[in-house]
């Protein structure tokens, strides 16, 4: 299905809840340097995170890999699944390159900062 520039799409957006003092409700140095509420609850850092990201993109270009050679070999039952699964390594690989270019460029922009 083709969008036409008439057509409109609906996006529904989900509020962001930021860490709050107890004391009205304000953002606080300590509030902010708590973090997300969400991130205490699963109990982990974000260099977990981090290396839980890179595993999964690690498994999407193995599963890529798969569904190519089933292709290659003949034994794929569905093109389209292989070719989705190639699609989604790809731009789970291009975030991660993203990512990380961007992050480098904070670090040297912080690395240049005078105090």
């Amino acid at each position: 299905m083709r969008m036409q520039p008439t057509d409109t799409a609906v996006v529904q957006l989900q509020p962001v809840r930021l860490p709050a003092s107890e004391a009205g409700g304000a953002i606080t140095p300590a509030a902010i340097a708590a973090g997300p509420p969400q991130a205490e609850a699963r109990g982990g850092s974000f260099a977990d995170l981090l290396g839980e990201a890179l595993h999964t993109v690690n498994s999407l270009q193995q599963d890529a890999d798969l569904a190519a050679e089933r292709v290659a070999t003949g034994d794929a039952e569905h093109l389209h699944e292989a070719i989705i699964a190639m699609e989604k390594a790809d731009l789970a690989l291009r975030i991660t390159v993203q990512v990380t270019q961007r992050a480098i460029e904070a670090y040297k922009e912080i690395a240049h900062m005078q105090l």
